[in-house]
């Protein structure tokens, strides 16, 4: 644990909890704010040195001012260029020791994992099992009914792209209590209901209405289960993790431990009196489901994005629909992917997660050619911002 004396931090930190998942995306809000200095050690790890200098020595700078964050014990990004792989890392895997962090960790990914929910509900798109203007009551009857929800009038297009108006069941009040007790069990039925019990931020498809919700996307998870007969987990796993040889990627229901090699992974709870950093490594992503259980690593999901955005696992015109975003505040929101436009002019199209521990982002560009992903062993009120700072370095402004 690490002692935190900055209470303007702290403050901040607190504001950002109360709306942290609908604006950095987060599936779980992890909180505080820790002024504790530790050392840093920058490491490369290249698997081909062919990248431009200038790219290079531009990417490592950002890291290493992200490392030097008193809240960010260590950073590392894996990119993708046109075949060329090239890995960076710089912090520390641990805020007890000085062993740096390394690029080709296991994490927690939380929210990026919505993208392969997705990918795993447009490919039934694709097969004709299901329509994106299906309603949720054809798949899920009587689910989504009552406190102001009708799902006759929620398609799955509205889940996928967040504009149905259903409220997010992980709120400050579910964030405590599972900081309480990290290692409880939930089902499905029990984060649907959570949801639920709130009344609907908006009418669905309202005009101009968008919220981040984490109960979308574990309905589209049921909304699987229902026309397949297997979990969320199992598809994915059939037609994404076993075709694309991702050794290293994983949802593992209940379980609480991250295989492999990884790192430590930090936050403050969301009411810390004393601003203690703690250790919630371990912990059980059955609270995330389909919208935020996965582990993998850098390697594994720039494989995934580079296969998605090259138009290898959907169709054209259904990956159209999937980059056809709605505006929010920070790009436009597709189905299950984020668009935001990069200095240069061009369109990064990936996700963001972060859930206690761990904060992540993993994208790349259209025709999956150039490809990155960026993870902290810790998520704070910054990680949003120097996740695309790495981000921006990489893809050359």
């Amino acid at each position: 644990m690490m002692n935190c004396n900055a209470s303007d931090l702290k403050k901040r930190t607190t504001m950002m909890l109360v709306t942290a998942v609908t604006a950095s995306f987060l599936f779980f809000s992890v909180q505080g704010a820790v002024n504790a200095q530790h050392e840093q050690a920058t490491q490369q790890q290249s698997e081909n040195e062919q990248a431009p200098v200038d790219l290079r020595v531009h990417v490592k700078q950002v890291l290493d001012q992200a490392a030097a964050h008193p809240l960010t014990p260590g950073i590392f990004a894996v990119g993708m260029n046109d075949g060329v792989s090239w890995s960076y890392a710089s912090g520390q895997a641990s805020i007890h020791d000085t062993y740096p962090i390394k690029s080709n960790y296991n994490f927690r990914i939380g929210s990026v994992t919505k993208t392969f929910t997705a990918t795993v509900l447009l490919q039934l798109v694709d097969e004709k099992k299901l329509s994106l203007e299906d309603t949720v009551e054809k798949w899920l009857p009587g689910v989504v009914k009552g406190n102001g929800y009708d799902g006759d009038k929620i398609t799955i297009r509205n889940l996928l792209q967040m504009t149905s108006g259903i409220a997010n069941y992980t709120t400050k009040e579910f964030i405590t209590e599972f900081e309480k007790t990290p290692f409880r069990s939930y089902t499905a039925d029990e984060l649907i209901k959570a949801g639920l019990s709130i009344k609907p931020s908006f009418a669905p498809g309202e005009l101009g209405k968008w919220e981040y919700s984490n109960t979308n996307t574990v309905l589209v998870g049921e909304i699987i289960r229902k026309v397949t007969g297997e979990t969320y987990a199992q598809q994915v796993k059939k037609r994404i993790f076993d075709p694309l040889a991702l050794k290293d990627t994983y949802s593992l229901g209940n379980a609480s431990y991250i295989p492999g090699t990884h790192a430590r992974g930090y936050s403050i709870p969301m009411n810390s009196k004393d601003n203690q950093l703690v250790d919630f490594t371990e912990i059980n992503p059955s609270s995330g489901n389909a919208a935020g259980d996965m582990i993998s690593t850098g390697k594994d999901l720039n494989t995934f994005y580079s296969a998605l955005l090259g138009g290898k696992l959907l169709k054209p015109e259904t990956l159209q629909q999937m980059l056809n975003g709605v505006e929010t505040r920070i790009g436009l929101y597709g189905l299950g992917m984020i668009g935001f436009k990069l200095p240069n002019g061009q369109t990064f199209w990936g996700h963001g997660g972060d859930i206690h521990g761990s904060s992540s982002y993993a994208g790349g560009l259209l025709g999956g050619e150039h490809v990155l992903t960026v993870n902290i062993n810790a998520s704070h009120v910054d990680t949003w911002e120097q996740r695309l700072n790495v981000i921006r370095a990489a893809f050359g402004q």
